[in-house]
């Protein structure tokens, strides 16, 4: 960013005033910066926490767990674009969703929270996100992917499930899909067509939701985009409270 260089002349740089006058003029200035910060929203760019929107005041997830799987970490990259991961586009977007789902009531379960993976020397990466979903007492279950493919013309969000685990596991994947083809340059389907570990374990419903393709040049801008990811992540909260409210 290109800063302006020297200062204006003409001025005086320093103002002699009544040190009573500069202590009332600093408390009213701390308090301006405090009164504003406080009105400020959350952002969070890559991986950390800084600030939040208003909280949902009529919490219509509460006594729902949701475990978030932000897939890949550490030295798993995951798919790779020119100029992305898909390992830190899933982590913001996850970190996104779940201070929205929180603020709706939800508790929320992470797999991860920064650039590492879960292995260690007594368990494997995968066996670790799995059992998860069992210690956490999760109700619902949302793995973030990204997508690639050799056609640099794939583009587009999509959302699988396997009904065999859990028969409403469709109906979140669907609900999902359906705010992605409105709100996002998609026009896939859902489906079952995903032999994927997260939603071949535990007996909730679940989802996994690649939520673009790194190798399309224009669709990678937006993954990579802090807008764009909290846009994702907007939706897939409201497909989740539908979810829910059509369950109960």
């Amino acid at each position: 960013m290109a800063r302006r260089r020297g200062r204006q002349t003409g001025r005086p740089l320093f103002v002699i005033v009544h040190k009573n006058t500069v202590l009332s003029v600093a408390v009213s200035l701390a308090l301006a910066l405090v009164a504003y910060a406080a009105s400020r929203p959350f952002l969070i760019e890559r991986g950390v926490i800084s600030a939040g929107e208003p909280a949902d005041t009529t919490k219509p997830l509460e006594g729902q767990v949701i475990y978030i799987d932000p897939g890949h970490g550490g030295i798993d990259p995951g798919a790779c674009g020119s100029r992305y991961l898909e390992k830190d586009i899933a982590l913001n977007v996850a970190l996104y969703l779940g201070v929205r789902l929180e603020k709706s009531g939800a508790k929320v379960v992470y797999s991860r929270t920064g650039d590492y993976d879960l292995e260690s020397d007594e368990i494997d990466d995968v066996t670790a996100r799995q059992r998860l979903i069992d210690s956490s007492g999760a109700t619902i279950v949302l793995s973030l992917h990204c997508n690639a493919f050799t056609d640099p013309r794939e583009r587009g969000a999509q959302t699988f499930y396997n009904a065999k685990k859990h028969p409403d596991s469709e109906k979140l994947a669907r609900l999902i899909q359906e705010i992605l083809r409105k709100e996002t340059d998609t026009d896939r389907e859902h489906s079952a067509r995903l032999d994927h570990f997260m939603l071949n374990y535990g007996n909730v419903p679940a989802a996994t939701v690649e939520l673009g393709f790194l190798s399309n040049p224009e669709e990678e801008a937006l993954l990579g985009s802090p807008a764009y990811q909290q846009k994702l992540a907007e939706c897939i909260r409201q497909a989740v409270i539908s979810f829910v409210h059509s369950s109960s």
